[in-house]
C-alpha cells in the first residue's frame, strides 16, 4: 500500500512542472519515457535479467496504452489549465472499474451506475466553468485530457495483467522501452523542435524522467499485493494535489462553476471507490 501511495504522490506533481519548460509536449513525452526506460533497463541487466521477447510481448498492450495517454494527457497539460486536466482524470477509476468488470469479471454495482452520470456532470461543469478561472483552460486541451482518461484506465488494466507474468522491474523496463520506440518517430513528426538548448527543460526531463518511472514502477509493483479499488481511491488524490501544485507555483484558479463541478466529480469517484 504504501509503494502505491508514493507512486500516486510523485504522480501529482509531475504534471505541473511538464508546463514548466520549453520543449513541446511530444518531444518532453519521448524523453521523459526514454530516460525511464534507460534506468530500468539498466537496473534490469543489473539484477541478472533481460529484455527479451517474452518481457516485450507481455508489456505490448502497457506501452501502446502509455503511448496514447502520454500524447494526449502531456498535450492537454501543455494547452490546458493543470486543474482541469488533472480533475478530468479523477474520473479514470469509474471507467477504470467498468472495464476491469468485463477483463476481470468484477460485477458492477448499482453505485457505479449512479455515480458515472454525476461525475459526467460534473466535469461539464468544470469545463464549462474554465473561462471564469485564471488557468488559461481551452476546450481541446479539456477533450484530449478526457481521451487520457481512457488511455490510462487501459494503461492500468494491462499492467495489471502482465503483472501476472513479469516481475514489476521487467514490466517497468518492458512497457517503457516499448512506449520510447512509438515515441521517437511521433516526436519527430511533430512540428516542436526534439533539441532544445535550454538546460532547465532538460533538466526537468530529467527528474521526470527518474521520479515518474520510480511512480510507475511503485504503482506496478504494488498490483500484485493491493486491490484495484485501492489503487483507484489513491489515484483519486493525485488531482487534488496536481491542484495545489498549480496554485502554488502557476497562481492558477478555479471559476465559480468548477468550485461545484470538481466536489461532485472528486464525491461520486469516492463513492464508486469505496462501494467496490
Amino acid at each position: 500500500m504504501w509503494a502505491a501511495a508514493v507512486g500516486i504522490f510523485l504522480f501529482s506533481w509531475g504534471p505541473v512542472f511538464v508546463r514548466d519548460n520549453e520543449f513541446g509536449a511530444l518531444p518532453f513525452a519521448f524523453w521523459r519515457v526514454l530516460g525511464a526506460a534507460i534506468w530500468a533497463v539498466a537496473a534490469l541487466y543489473l539484477r541478472g535479467g533481460r529484455l527479451d521477447r517474452r518481457v516485450l510481448r507481455h508489456s505490448l498492450a502497457g506501452g501502446m496504452a502509455f503511448t496514447v495517454n502520454a500524447i494526449t494527457f502531456f498535450t492537454a497539460i501543455k494547452t490546458t489549465a493543470v486543474a482541469n486536466a488533472m480533475v478530468v482524470g479523477a474520473t479514470a477509476p469509474i471507467f477504470l472499474l467498468w472495464a476491469a468488470s468485463k477483463v476481470f469479471k468484477e460485477q458492477i454495482s448499482f453505485r457505479v451506475i449512479v455515480a458515472t452520470p454525476v461525475a459526467i456532470a460534473g466535469m461539464a461543469m468544470m469545463l464549462m466553468g474554465r473561462s471564469e478561472g485564471t488557468g488559461g483552460g481551452s476546450l481541446s486541451g479539456d477533450v484530449l485530457a478526457v481521451v487520457a482518461v481512457f488511455a490510462f484506465s487501459g494503461y492500468l488494466i494491462a499492467s495489471r495483467i502482465a503483472r501476472n507474468h513479469l516481475t514489476a522491474l521487467e514490466y517497468q523496463a518492458g512497457w517503457s522501452a516499448v512506449s520510447a520506440g512509438f515515441m521517437l518517430p511521433i516526436s519527430l513528426l511533430s512540428f516542436d523542435p526534439l533539441i532544445i538548448s535550454d538546460a532547465w527543460s532538460w533538466g526537468v526531463a530529467g527528474t521526470m524522467a527518474v521520479t515518474a518511472g520510480m511512480a510507475h514502477l511503485m504503482v506496478n509493483y504494488s498490483h500484485r499485493y493491493v486491490s484495484l479499488r485501492s489503487i483507484s481511491l489513491l489515484n483519486m488524490t493525485a488531482p487534488g494535489l496536481a491542484i495545489m501544485w498549480a496554485w502554488f507555483l502557476f497562481d492558477e484558479q478555479l471559476g465559480g462553476l468548477q468550485w461545484v463541478g470538481v466536489p461532485l466529480v472528486v464525491i461520486s469517484v469516492l463513492a464508486v471507490v469505496l462501494d467496490e
